[in-house]
């Protein structure tokens, strides 16, 4: 009787654990584990499990979040006292995600739905890391000296905004560069702005640059072509943005909502992006967004609908 009551205040229920088999992924890979269920002290009936894959971004001081994908296990069962359980689980990840930083993170959330008792709550945190075409560009940037600021990887309620400092190459002469980034099987492509240090102030360099995918393991052409053309900018900021032509980025058009380009962080606009938007309307959007607006000549919505039209600056079909 006294374990019976106990059970259904919490005190020696069933308890739920998703063991994944490592917390590291890159986007599109597949995340594999088991739900293990483990009997309290008397005997419980379930009524189901459900697995929460949940995308949280903190905007302005608030953490914004949304579910990405649900697993529900709808079948009821009665677990023993002290017995164990297990289920398989796998779940392969959007190929698009925006990668896990300091102001954004990835957690499992698992429920156990119990009868006529408390729910038993498990969290496992899991981190996305950058595709790998992107962060060999990451690496190369890291050995000319640039390292990431705190606020990189910010999600700008379109795409995600990687920022960097300059430690030796073009120091005092660069306050800093941004980039937002587009990566399929043909390369990467950048949307690279660069504030430059002049007499004058500050001044904002703009340039498209795409990165063909057979350079990209040429650690040595790599470096030396960002140093190259990050020199351009910082000797003649003042040319103005001119995006340059390459292939076009494959598209996820034909498969469902805007045409993003495999733009890196756009899974997020679907599920965040309106959100995000309402939370930075209010003291403006700037840095790459400006860049967005000038580069596509669209105007940013009042924290509404999203800029459906992005994609095409990133490689969409060219219109005549």
């Amino acid at each position: 009787m006294i374990k019976n009551l106990m059970a259904k205040l919490g005190k020696g229920g069933a308890k739920v654990d998703l063991v994944l088999e490592k917390e590291d992924y890159l986007p599109g890979e597949e995340v594999k584990g088991e739900l293990m269920i483990q009997g309290g002290t008397v005997d419980q009936q379930i009524n189901r499990i459900q697995v929460d894959l949940r995308l949280s971004v903190r905007v302005k001081e608030k953490t914004l979040s949304q579910t990405i994908q649900s697993f529900p296990f709808q079948q009821s069962f009665t677990i023993q006292s002290a017995e164990r359980r297990s289920f398989p689980f796998s779940y392969r990840l959007p190929e698009d995600l925006p990668v896990s930083g300091n102001h954004i993170f990835y957690t499992f959330d698992t429920r156990l739905d119990i009868a006529a008792g408390v729910d038993h709550l498990d969290h496992d945190t899991i981190r996305i890391h950058p595709p790998q075409p992107l962060q060999k560009v990451l690496d190369a940037f890291s050995q000319l000296g640039f390292r990431e600021k705190y606020d990189s990887r910010s999600f700008t309620g379109q795409t995600q905004e990687f920022e960097l400092f300059p430690t030796e190459f073009l120091q005092g002469q660069v306050e800093e560069v941004e980039f937002i980034a587009a990566v399929d099987g043909s390369g990467v492509r950048l949307l690279l702005e660069v504030d430059v240090s002049t007499g004058f102030g500050k001044q904002e360099a703009r340039r498209e640059l795409f990165l063909a995918s057979d350079r990209l393991d040429d650690e040595n052409y790599l470096q030396e072509h960002l140093r190259e053309v990050l020199t351009e900018m910082v000797s003649d900021p003042s040319s103005g943005f001119s995006p340059i032509q390459h292939q076009p980025m494959q598209s996820h058009a034909a498969k469902s909502g805007p045409n993003w380009g495999g733009m890196v962080g756009g899974f997020a606009a679907g599920l965040l992006g309106g959100m995000v938007l309402s939370e930075l309307a209010e003291g403006g959007l700037d840095g790459l967004s400006e860049t967005i607006e000038e580069a596509t000549d669209f105007e940013l919505p009042d924290g509404g609908e999203l800029l459906d039209d992005i994609g095409d600056f990133f490689g969409g079909d060219d219109e005549d």
